[in-house]
């Protein structure tokens, strides 16, 4: 019996010494964030803005390190990536900053600026509790940890929200082709045939003004909105076993097949005026269904309203064959900019406050309409007048909890967005151009994987 109980204090000895977690291995248990004033540079604008404000003042009101948080707002648009690529070229960096998808934060890693934050996610001090640990959705997480050298699957970025592409859709006008017996099915188009079916009978009817005509489906030619087909047709656009992208499996030709026939049939069109044309005519029912961010609603909602239009609409997935439902989902993060460890641990204080604090995450879900990583948010937004005042957002929580739509993302590295701009072209090629679509992909494919070839020896060299 001694010899037995003996054996088990050896191991739970043995356990302590060698847990990875133990406080006393705890690189940041002795620092110290009382009484740091620290920086948050962000670009938030509308409710967005006012919810962060309430958010900031919550976290320097309550924190019992006597942390204060400052905010420099920049607006949306361009002025804050500006100042962050001025700021690393001074040295004068914000302690957080970002709003950024994790392909930004990659150089931000290499310009050697930001720190991972695995070491406080994990941190038994200052990390999440188990109780916090068992709200955050960390699978969902962890998609914004870049696999490829040298960032080696490190957290360089905490996500504000998750986002996707979304087809934001006319229900007013799909219910006013049913009437006619211009279609034959229920609700929202789920097949790549109902959708052909509806945009193409939409263009036969006229708009609110009462004098233009409805034009079809309102293409924004950009490389999310070319995945989302390809992925929601069961294709890929980057093959693991190979290492390199592949935009000419048989399932993407096909898609892309489909977006070519739609557009040369006049039943699909590109609205002039800018990237976000497509749903700025959506909101006036210039059309049946437009592509954008889950989180356009308000800048869809407010022209609506402004114009005195009733429009039942409802954010969904594109069209999709059996099994393949899918979204191109964002997620979005801020970065903390190397300070000192005072600074940096009171910049992830903030951080974890924002991700866990239930009133901080209801305030902030309800401004700026990013649907939650936090578990416990989702049940509670889930059940509220929010919910219920908000169809858009509603609607798209509703596919993303029903568990058959999948959340896919393009490969990040530091020069995606070259990738990006080569599926653009194809995306022009094969629409307006009417280039023939497998020459067209197999011309972005070498594109893409000249780029992804020149990162790959970049970083290994």
């Amino acid at each position: 019996m001694h010899k037995r109980l003996l054996f088990v204090l050896l191991l739970v000895v043995l356990g302590v010494l060698i847990s990875p977690l133990s406080a006393q291995d705890d690189p940041l248990a002795s620092i110290d964030p009382t009484g740091q004033t620290i920086t948050y540079w962000n670009e938030w604008a509308g409710t967005q803005q006012t919810a962060m404000d309430q958010i900031v003042a919550m976290f320097n009101e309550s924190n019992e390190y006597g942390i204060t948080l400052e905010q420099q707002t920049f607006g949306a648009g361009a002025a804050l990536p500006d100042a962050l690529s001025a700021a690393i070229t001074t040295g004068e960096l914000p302690n957080i900053g970002g709003n950024a998808f994790v392909g930004t934060a990659q150089g931000w890693y290499l310009d050697d600026v930001i720190i991972p934050l695995d070491a406080y996610v994990d941190s038994p001090m200052w990390g999440f509790t188990e109780e916090e640990r068992a709200q955050l959705d960390f699978a969902l997480i962890d998609t914004n940890r870049p696999a490829i050298a040298p960032f080696d699957g490190q957290l360089l970025a905490w996500p504000v929200g998750v986002s996707a592409n979304v087809m934001s859709v006319n229900m007013s006008i799909l219910d006013e082709l049913r009437a006619a017996g211009a279609i034959d099915f229920e609700g929202a188009p789920q097949s790549f045939e109902q959708f052909n079916q509806a945009a193409c009978a939409s263009t036969e009817l006229t708009a609110p003004d009462g004098t233009t005509a409805v034009r079809g489906f309102a293409m924004r030619g950009s490389a999310d909105e070319m995945y989302s087909f390809i992925f929601s047709n069961g294709g890929y656009i980057f093959d693991a076993a190979t290492d390199a992208y592949n935009f000419t499996n048989e399932n993407a030709i096909e898609a892309m097949q489909f977006l070519q026939d739609l557009y040369a049939n006049g039943c699909a069109y590109y609205p002039e005026g800018g990237a976000f044309a497509n749903t700025g005519e959506f909101s006036l029912g210039l059309n049946l269904a437009a592509i954008g961010s889950s989180v356009g609603v308000p800048f869809i909602q407010q022209p609506m309203d402004e114009a005195g239009l009733e429009i039942d609409w409802i954010n969904t997935t594109v069209p999709y064959t059996e099994g393949s439902r899918s979204l191109v989902g964002f997620l979005r993060g801020v970065s903390i900019f190397a300070g000192t460890p005072e600074q940096n641990l009171a910049a992830w204080l903030f951080i974890k406050y924002w991700a866990t604090n239930a009133d901080a995450q209801r305030i902030w879900t309800e401004g700026a309409q990013y649907q939650p990583y936090n578990i416990a948010t989702r049940e509670a937004i889930a059940g509220s007048d929010f919910y219920t005042a908000n169809p858009q957002y509603a609607s798209f929580a509703d596919v993303l909890s029903g568990g058959d739509a999948r959340l896919q993302n393009p490969p990040a590295h530091p020069r995606s967005n070259e990738v990006s701009e080569a599926v653009a072209t194809l995306y022009t090629n094969i629409t307006i151009n009417g280039m023939d679509v497998a020459q067209a992909a197999a011309e972005a494919e070498a594109a893409a994987n000249t780029v992804y070839n020149e990162v790959k020896a970049d970083l290994a060299g």
